[in-house]
């Protein structure tokens, strides 16, 4: 589908491809990703304290979900993402850095105190439009 980011001067965040409003200019289909977290096709939880690993996972079953769809991480639109440490964020951009284009959906990473299991560093919902 296609981004298209609107940015203004009069808000300035030092993220290479953050975008403060995004546009998905398509008569496509509106998708809501409900929140995903580390776990694989079997449903256990990949990458017990490594929140490289971690992100890794949440993005792949991101796509997944996505694909299962019709779409792909081309068209997300928005990301809301929860983490355990907000201190792992050099660690999540560079793996966002390696599975999603720019400019990037909108989006919010928020430090939160636990997830539904402890074992989880990460858990990421999304909203994307795609193809009609």
């Amino acid at each position: 589908m296609g981004r298209i980011a609107h940015n203004t001067p009069e808000y300035s965040v030092p993220i290479q491809g953050f975008a403060h409003v995004v546009e998905a200019p398509s008569p496509g289909r509106l998708l809501f990703v409900s929140g995903l977290t580390a776990r694989d096709p079997e449903g256990r939880i990949v990458g017990v304290d490594d929140i490289e690993l971690q992100t890794r996972q949440v993005l792949t079953n991101l796509s997944n979900a996505l694909q299962a769809a019709g779409a792909s991480l081309d068209d997300l639109t928005q990301i809301r993402t929860y983490v355990r440490r907000i201190q792992d964020w050099p660690t999540i951009e560079g793996v966002w850095r390696e599975f999603l284009s720019e400019p990037w959906p909108a989006s919010t990473l928020v430090e939160i105190s636990r997830l539904s299991d402890e074992r989880q560093l990460i858990e990421t919902d999304a909203i994307a439009v795609a193809p009609a």
